[in-house]
């Protein structure tokens, strides 16, 4: 595989926060957030409507995240998918939040 840093890794996906926010700070001092964000939508494939659900990590690092995104809020993730740990190359993937935007709930 090239480590040319060359390829699109981009990911948009909304829903809902489903784990309280845990927060922490690195060595150096770059505070780090992480929580579940749980997704379900209806997508086209070949023709057919496919309800599709899905839980996955997000951590936001710096600014990105705003406390006032607590369990229950309805978000819009923007980031890129890697490896929870790069050392052990598990098939985990997350999402590493390059902007987080609020959701309203509509009626």
């Amino acid at each position: 595989m090239s480590d040319t840093g060359e390829g699109i890794n981009r990911l948009i996906l909304t829903g809902e926060v489903v784990s309280e926010p845990a927060s922490r700070n690195t060595p150096a001092g770059i505070s780090i957030t992480r929580f579940t964000l749980q997704h379900q939508s209806i997508q086209q494939e070949a023709g057919n409507a496919r309800k599709v659900e899905c839980r996955i990590i997000v951590s936001a690092c710096g600014d990105v995240y705003r406390r006032s995104i607590g369990k229950g809020s309805r978000i819009e993730v923007e980031g890129f998918l890697s490896y929870e740990s790069r050392q052990k190359m598990e098939t985990r993937l997350i999402i590493h939040a390059q902007s987080i935007k609020e959701l309203k709930y509509t009626v």
